[in-house]
């Protein structure tokens, strides 16, 4: 097996940040020149700020405010402390964001104190100059709070007015999207991302579904008439283009049936509603008769009105609000009153009684659609709760669309080319009225999430790597989640020239070792071949084809059972019923109820302090879960076993954040227990900051040894985010 140094030269050192770096002591001041992006102009700064973070102890003292610089650009805020790089670092490093930096998109409310008194700054509020602090609340639940009490007089004032004008565009063209000119060269590894935005695309993913039978790929420029619609979708094969131009347009956004997934000959179909003009449902009812001709059998389609079984975006955007409000306290004090009565306010906020409702509805799609029925998701204008629902159900049902890939191919289909309107519902641009905005997209991510606890094995990727998709949105670098439609991608492409850049080269962001943690290590892509091999009681039980390693790490679930629960097997039918085994495997059945339900604390939770478990929490078993895998596929690697083994960049990533991860062993404050190290990893890792404690040592043998030890009381330890 690889020693830990060999794995460590292995690693790719082209990682180029753009984060601000210390080069000398006395930065901190007026001569102080940032490292900006290209197009970054910086607009405001003001010197002696003081950034309040959470109390912790070295030497004997309590820190609980840094002295730096603040700066505000037209893409980010950012605060520069002497000592912050030394004393608080963040795990996951960001190649546009330090720590201590936000990008301007994310920002959510701002507030200024004055004499103690709470007031929100907008555009349209004219700011005190008497600002004694600034508390900002982010999209992503971050807060920060700068006070100016050691600042120059004014300098409250000057940073919210700076805020004010920045943090919340009139237009989109003055997102800093459209100012960052630097050239892209993509990877492969978003090459392979389909964009939906060829008609190969679609044409590919009809016959993966076995669905050209009755439907074909419809093209046509829509980007002329500023519509919603991408050029390329899929629509019933029996009409033409003008018989289908001419129903779509007695529907809001022109947007008639859209085939998007297909299981056997079953169709889920996106609709919207008729125009309000238009009482009679005569031709909603000749659509659905044209749906039901697509079907071989002539099945009549199942039609689910969303908006009468789902929370309206209005409905949604409250709930966030009310969750946003209880995960981002403004002190210690309001962190306590809340406590008492958390799960109390958790339930008036309606957010997971709304997760609850999604994975519902769309286990009962799944369900019409495993039948062979086809289901029709109807809503008011087709792109908002058919974008979240739609991508459930595919989730339930196709095993391809759990990888990493498959699940970005599955986002650009359902929410980027289809036309969510990420810009209004996100708040991209403050002119947009308040009604439109709604985070569908956090509420289908947590959905996800929920799945993924409920079904661990089934997923190629990890819950870092949903919430750093949630963190992305909020990034104007890329331009994935930054417009409402594939026509205003086009049209600032052209008319403003800017550079697109999708989300998915994900290299562009992260190091290797951050890369490393978007993988789930219990994935198992083949659990029905392995449980029925190993249950078999043949030769084959031994096979190197059976995953050792991930089945001694959770429970394995299999349907492969009779009545009472037993295992089905026998000579005769054994490849019939592995078969079988391989096709129900694919479908996930999720437990629903708002009991099963459980609050994503990694991603509202991650910037409370107080809920954080030092050097522990869940985030300690699954580190040790990924370093455990990755050392077995070494092994197998160098024992040249006939088993298909990662690809060597997997390994390398592996070894980097191991390589990292040596430098966090941490010594017991026990004396008589010095030799007694584990990895230093907090509950929220690799999001929250790393406070070192008083002595840390590097032993990298420990790792390369595989002898690692981990703190028993802790391992396991959440009962203080319950209390």
């Amino acid at each position: 097996m690889p020693t830990m140094s060999e794995g460590r030269r292995k690693t790719k050192q082209n990682f180029t940040s753009y984060v601000n770096q210390v080069p000398e002591e006395n930065f901190v001041n007026n001569d102080y020149k940032p490292k900006l992006l290209s197009g970054e102009l910086e607009a405001a700064r003001a010197n002696n700020v003081c950034m309040y973070i959470a109390s912790y102890m070295k030497d004997g003292k309590v820190y609980g405010e840094k002295t730096g610089t603040l700066l505000i650009t037209n893409f980010r805020l950012s605060f520069v402390s002497l000592d912050m790089d030394d004393e608080q670092l963040s795990f996951q490093s960001n190649r546009f964001l330090g720590s201590s930096d936000v990008s301007l998109s994310n920002i959510d409310r701002i507030y200024q104190f004055v004499d103690k008194k709470k007031r929100i700054i907008s555009p349209q509020v004219k700011n005190s100059s008497r600002i004694d602090k600034i508390r900002i609340v982010c999209k992503n639940f971050k807060t920060f709070t700068f006070g100016f009490q050691m600042s120059e007089i004014g300098k409250g004032k000057y940073i919210a007015d700076a805020l004010a004008k920045f943090a919340f565009p009139a237009r989109h063209n003055l997102l800093f999207l459209y100012r960052f000119k630097e050239k892209y060269y993509s990877s492969p590894a978003s090459e392979s991302v389909k964009m939906y935005n060829k008609k190969s695309d679609w044409f590919q993913e009809l016959e993966r579904c076995s669905a050209t039978g009755g439907w074909r790929v419809y093209s046509k420029d829509c980007r002329v008439s500023n519509s919603s619609l991408p050029m390329h979708f899929v629509v019933p094969k029996h009409l033409n283009d003008v018989d289908y131009d001419n129903i779509s347009k007695s529907f809001r956004n022109n947007r008639s049936a859209i085939w998007v997934w297909g299981n056997k000959d079953a169709a889920l179909i996106r609709l919207a509603e008729l125009n309000p003009d238009i009482t009679n449902t005569t031709v909603e009812n000749t659509l659905l008769e044209h749906v039901r001709r697509c079907d071989p059998l002539k099945r009549q389609p199942r039609l689910l009105e969303l908006y009468k079984i789902l929370p309206s975006i209005q409905d949604v955007n409250l709930s966030y609000m009310k969750l946003r409000d209880l995960c981002t306290p403004d002190n210690d004090q309001q962190f306590m009153a809340q406590d008492g009565r958390f799960y109390s306010l958790l339930e008036k906020s309606y957010w997971l009684l709304y997760v609850s409702l999604c994975l519902k509805h769309s286990d009962a799609a799944a369900k019409v659609l495993r039948d062979g029925q086809t289901v029709v998701l109807q809503e008011i204008n087709g792109r908002d709760m058919c974008c979240v629902i739609s991508s459930l159900v595919q989730l339930l049902l196709d095993s391809s669309f759990r990888t990493i890939r498959g699940f970005q191919n599955l986002i650009q289909k359902e929410w980027i080319i289809l036309g969510h309107p990420f810009s209004d519902r996100l708040g991209h641009v403050s002119s947009v009225k308040t009604t439109e905005r709604s985070p569908l997209f956090l509420l289908f991510l947590d959905c996800t999430w929920q799945l993924l606890q409920q079904f661990p094995e089934a997923f190629e990727f990890s819950d870092v790597f949903l919430t750093t998709i949630w963190d992305s949105l909020f990034l104007p670098i890329f331009d994935t989640f930054q417009f409402n439609s594939e026509t205003e991608r086009y049209q600032a492409l052209h008319a403003e020239h800017v550079v697109l850049r999708p989300v998915w080269d994900w290299e562009k962001q992260f190091d290797d070792k951050d890369l490393a943690l978007f993988a789930n290590p219990l994935y198992q892509p083949q659990l029905a071949q392995a449980v029925l091999t190993a249950q078999s009681g043949n030769s084959s039980a031994a096979s190197p084809q059976t995953p050792p390693v991930a089945s001694s790490l959770y429970s394995v679930r299999h349907r492969a059972n009779d009545s009472n629960g037993h295992p089905v097997v026998n000579g005769t039918g054994y490849k019939q019923q592995l078969q079988q085994a391989r096709h129900d495997e694919q479908f996930l059945e999720p437990q629903c109820c708002l009991r099963d339900i459980e609050l994503w604390q990694q991603c509202y939770f991650r910037w409370v302090p107080h809920l954080e478990i030092k050097h522990g929490g869940i985030a300690q078993c699954d580190l040790l879960n990924r370093i455990l895998l990755n050392n077995v596929c070494k092994l197998r690697k160098n024992l040249s076993e006939s088993v298909a083994a990662p690809a060597d960049a997997s390994i390398e990533r592996m070894d980097a954040l191991e390589h990292i991860l040596s430098t966090m062993v941490v010594q017991t404050r026990d004396p008589d227990a010095a030799s007694d190290a584990s990895v230093a990893v907090s509950s929220f890792f690799p999001f929250s900051s790393i406070i070192p404690t008083a002595q840390t040592v590097c032993p990298e043998m420990l790792i390369a040894s595989n002898d690692i030890t981990f703190p028993h009381d802790s391992m396991y330890e959440t009962s203080s985010l319950n209390d």
